[in-house]
């Protein structure tokens, strides 16, 4: 396939307050991907519920950084971070 076959991926706005949670982990040496339910929505231009957030920090980790935290899943390495006014899923790897 030739490159100018490849259509170009539709424009996508991420919102400045992931990059801003993103880099509270990112700053502390931690992995930060958006992943999830949140991306295929911004990519088809609709509404998203919460971001849902993959990383190589433990649950430890994660409630050691944001002050507002639910611990949804610990079990399964995820913690709810309430910030501002969005809710971010963050995962731990899982290998």
């Amino acid at each position: 396939m030739r490159t100018e076959d490849v259509p170009e991926p539709p424009g996508i706005s991420v919102p400045a307050a992931v990059g801003r949670f993103a880099s509270v982990l990112t700053d502390a040496g931690h992995a930060a991907y958006l992943v999830g339910g949140a991306v295929r929505n911004l990519l088809q231009d609709r509404p998203h519920g919460d971001w849902d957030i993959a990383t190589d920090a433990t649950p430890d980790q994660v409630q050691g950084r944001y002050r507002r935290t639910i611990p949804t899943g610990i079990r399964h390495g995820t913690v709810t971070v309430l910030f501002g006014r969005d809710r971010f899923e963050v995962t731990t790897f899982r290998t």
